[in-house]
């Protein structure tokens, strides 16, 4: 647990809500002063509410030169990043797993996370990857990479999480070489993962990450089904904006067209039984697809991960990918903790207690972007039987507001300085009659 220890001593709120991927802003200052003066001789009154004032603390930037994990090639020299996992810390996974380590629970400990894509082999750290694309090995290490020493920097979000890897493709889109991504394809390994599941080979405590989106087909929503009624957390990208050249959903390359809304073309995000998942990274129109079928949001980008060569790297680019992934991490911490609940409830847990609002969904971010802290301690409020199997999302409750201890000195100080406003505007008001009256 030295790496709990190790977080989870810097000094930070573990609840402040995030919109973005970047870390949360420090409390916001405020300073109240009040002078009035009562005439001519009087005493001037001073009324003034302090807060703390606490300067944001700036993100960490990347080295310039941190190996780029879209980029790690097996023959890639670079085999370490500087600095700090900027998505961990934005998404509060320090503090979480610390509670965690308080309660003598690893990080994911019970959890199984089944990555269905191109192939995890060297997440754990074993060396070289044997893989031709990394895109899977990327995102388990996300998951539950071990951290890198020397200079230390903390990677997976849940390393106690046991993590397997489903390949159904090994090369790109576009890609003259290999296997590319397929509906069917996806379908077959989504069965195969429920017949793991439902013979029992696969513990309760499942999640099913798929970090890339394919086109809908009928077995593939079969498949869908199937593996949902099973009881395991189906956690899906929301999809990202597709290259031209790629040749896969062709109309929703380039720009965002206005009204776009992708919900019912992504799968198996489109499926509202799984967890749809976006970027909350500024910018991120450009990089993703806009949905209504997103439910919550990570990042999507600044995670550390492993590379192909055996190293670490830096996640640079902006994805639902990698927020997937951040998901899934986030939703094994849960579950971990909360080891009596079904798939349906974690599910709960992560959109009630997501950053957002009671006014309903983003179509980039959902309901808000995921609380490690919230979703651990808070009990969500679905009014629903952990039986239920309908995992439909409902608008997320409004964030929990933090306690401020000094409103009402503030509150005081802004009713004394209206007061003392007034009385100076009427003396102000009134000095060119008291005047002549004195002559």
């Amino acid at each position: 647990m030295g790496r709990a220890v190790q977080a989870r001593a810097r000094a930070v709120d573990p609840r402040g809500a995030l919109s973005t991927g970047h870390p949360r802003p420090g409390t916001h200052g405020v300073l109240v002063r009040v002078i009035g003066w009562a005439g001519r001789g009087a005493s001037a009154l001073l009324l003034a509410a302090l807060t703390l004032v606490a300067v944001p603390a700036a993100p960490s930037a990347a080295a310039a030169d941190d190996p780029d994990c879209d980029n790690v090639q097996t023959e890639t020299e670079e085999r370490k990043v500087e600095g700090v996992n900027d998505a961990n810390d934005a998404l509060h996974v320090g503090e979480a797993t610390a509670l965690l380590a308080r309660r003598g629970i690893g990080p994911g400990e019970g959890v199984r996370i089944v990555v269905v894509d191109s192939g995890i082999t060297g997440h754990d750290g074993s060396g070289p990857s044997t893989l031709d694309y990394a895109h899977g090995l990327t995102a388990a290490g996300i998951i539950a990479g071990p951290d890198q020493d020397d200079p230390g920097v903390e990677v997976g979000i849940a390393p106690a999480a046991t993590v397997e890897g489903r390949t159904f493709y090994t090369h790109p889109r576009g890609s003259d070489d290999g296997v590319t991504p397929t509906s069917d394809g996806l379908a077959t390994a989504l069965r195969g993962v429920a017949d793991d599941r439902s013979a029992g080979r696969l513990p309760p405590r499942t999640i099913v990450l798929v970090p890339i989106e394919v086109a809908h087909s009928t077995a593939l929503e079969s498949a869908v089904d199937r593996l949902v009624r099973t009881g395991v957390l189906v956690v899906a990208a929301g999809g990202d904006r597709p290259a031209p050249e790629s040749g896969f959903l062709p109309s929703y390359s380039g720009e965002a067209e206005p009204g776009e809304d992708a919900a019912r073309d992504v799968w198996p995000a489109a499926d509202d039984r799984t967890l749809a998942v976006g970027a909350s990274t500024d910018g991120a129109l450009g990089s993703v697809l806009r949905s209504s079928a997103i439910d919550v949001a990570a990042p999507g980008t600044g995670a550390v991960s492993r590379g192909l060569n055996g190293g670490w790297c830096r996640v640079t680019s902006v994805s639902s990918h990698w927020a997937a992934a951040q998901v899934a991490g986030i939703a094994a911490l849960v579950w971990s903790a909360n080891g009596d609940e079904s798939a349906t409830r974690i599910r709960a847990r992560l959109v009630t207690t997501a950053s957002g609002n009671t006014l309903g969904a983003s179509p980039l971010v959902g309901h808000g972007v995921v609380q490690a802290l919230e979703a651990l301690e808070r009990v969500p409020s679905t009014g629903r039987s952990d039986r239920d199997e309908d995992t439909t999302a409902r608008p997320a409750d409004a964030p929990r507001a933090r306690a401020d201890v000094l409103a009402p000195t503030r509150e005081r100080a802004i009713w004394w300085g209206l007061g003392g406003g007034g009385a100076l505007a009427v003396l102000l008001i009134l000095r060119p009659v008291l005047a002549r009256r004195r002559r």
